[in-house]
């Protein structure tokens, strides 16, 4: 999402990372697959491009059947 919001944008890395208050370095360096991003870097440039993290919904696991011993 983050990836594609960036390529959308027509901006360059140096003006996302200047005006995302982020490192270019950072930027540029998850750009090209050397890195992640840490939370906050995602938060800041996620901020930087509108978007916000939604958690999905799970169900819950449900615990193996116990087996009955003979």
């Amino acid at each position: 999402m983050l990836r594609k919001a960036m390529e959308d944008s027509g901006e360059t890395l140096y003006r996302i990372a200047k005006d995302g208050g982020v490192p270019y370095t950072t930027v540029h360096a998850f750009w090209h697959g050397q890195r992640d991003l840490t939370t906050e870097t995602a938060d800041l440039l996620l901020d930087y491009f509108g978007l916000e993290v939604a958690a999905k919904n799970r169900p819950a696991k449900r615990k193996p059947a116990r087996r009955r011993s003979s």
